[in-house]
């Protein structure tokens, strides 16, 4: 068995993806030395995954296409109570968060170019309906940037950041809930990031600044919010070349996660299905390494104090690369779940402890 060791009273949460009787959120635990999956919800195309910042409540994104829904579940052990389920009111929704107050849902609908906003109880159930902010943009590659398409939320301190891949942003709001529906939502600043990159997944590092993923342009670009285009350091996301391996021919990077220490970022190259390491303590980024992942479409990673988790999608395997001194060594397999797409650690003493 790999040496990944849950902490005590702590699962691991999956968004098993796609449309079988076998699909939605799982819990995953090891019982009697032996990896043990639990289907707590069975879910179309479950996408993405939250918590409630106080509560022991999570949410997910689910459906693909020009329709989507968003869910409330409350966990206990190997039980999920559902609070709300309702459409997200646009296509595609991708990622969600939870303001620091945990009185509303925000999330990205990435074919319809929209940010939802849905208030919560105090139970952290859904409170009326849902309301959009209809973002516009667009980018150079007419394809995927011919309109604004966010794809990640996450909260610096009070401020929400929106990653739109469509037009090449980092978008800000303020949060003010004394206004109604979207319009508590009220942009504070536009970043705009190297033009094609198609920017997908953000973290933040230890001096402030961003590091993000760049779908399109196959990149990892750094810089600070506020900066222009040019200033943001832009270097390849990996050293492979030629036609990728899974889906598509060309290589489209998805998920980032920061080591726990800030020196490093952890990259996933879906297509070439390799995990790269960026030492980013300096300007400009330095790759270190860039591994196998052992998965088709590496889709999700997570990491922690001592591994690197890794969800592959199209394999339905996740795989845990031990750290060594911050850096990936060989991966393992932890066990096989069908459609493994979004990872999250979740302690069953109350709220989930995963990254977004």
């Amino acid at each position: 068995m790999p040496d990944f060791h849950l902490a005590p009273q702590t699962a691991l949460l999956v968004a098993a993806r796609g449309t079988g009787p076998e699909h939605g959120l799982m819990r995953w635990a090891v019982r009697d030395g032996r990896w043990t999956g639990t289907l707590l919800a069975r879910v179309n195309q479950l996408s993405s995954l939250a918590r409630h910042p106080f509560l022991p409540v999570l949410y997910g994104t689910s459906r693909m296409g020009m329709e989507g829904d968003i869910h409330a579940w409350r966990l206990d052990g190997d039980s999920a109570k559902t609070l709300g389920e309702t459409s997200s009111v646009g296509g595609e929704p991708c990622h969600l968060v939870v303001d620091p107050s945990g009185r509303v849902l925000l999330f990205a609908n990435y074919n319809t170019c929209t940010i939802g906003v849905q208030r919560l109880d105090a139970t952290g159930g859904f409170d009326g309906p849902v309301d959009l902010l209809r973002l516009k943009g667009s980018g150079p590659e007419a394809d995927r940037q011919e309109d604004a398409h966010p794809h990640q939320l996450f909260f610096i301190g009070d401020t929400l950041v929106a990653i739109d891949l469509g037009a090449d942003l980092v978008r800000e709001y303020a949060i003010d809930l004394t206004r109604p529906g979207a319009e508590a939502l009220v942009e504070t600043r536009r970043t705009r990031v190297p033009a094609g990159c198609g920017p997908r997944h953000g973290v933040v590092l230890e001096d402030g600044r961003l590091a993000i993923s760049g779908e399109l342009g196959s990149n990892l670009v750094v810089g600070r919010r506020g900066d222009p285009a040019e200033a943001w350091a832009d270097v390849r996301s990996t050293v492979r070349n030629g036609p990728a391996k899974t889906r598509h021919l060309r290589n489209y990077p998805g998920d980032i996660q920061r080591s726990p220490d800030g020196r490093y970022v952890y990259f996933a190259n879906r297509g070439y299905d390799t995990m790269t390491t960026f030492d980013v303590t300096a300007a400009l980024p330095v790759l270190v390494s860039e591994l196998d992942t052992g998965t088709a479409w590496p889709q999700h990673l997570l990491a922690t104090a001592d591994h690197v988790l890794v969800a592959g999608w199209d394999s339905s395997a996740v795989r845990a690369f031990p750290l060594r001194g911050g850096q990936p060594a060989e991966a393992t397999t932890l066990f096989d779940c069908p459609g493994a797409g979004w990872l999250m650690l979740w302690d069953e003493r109350g709220a989930g402890t995963g990254r977004y």
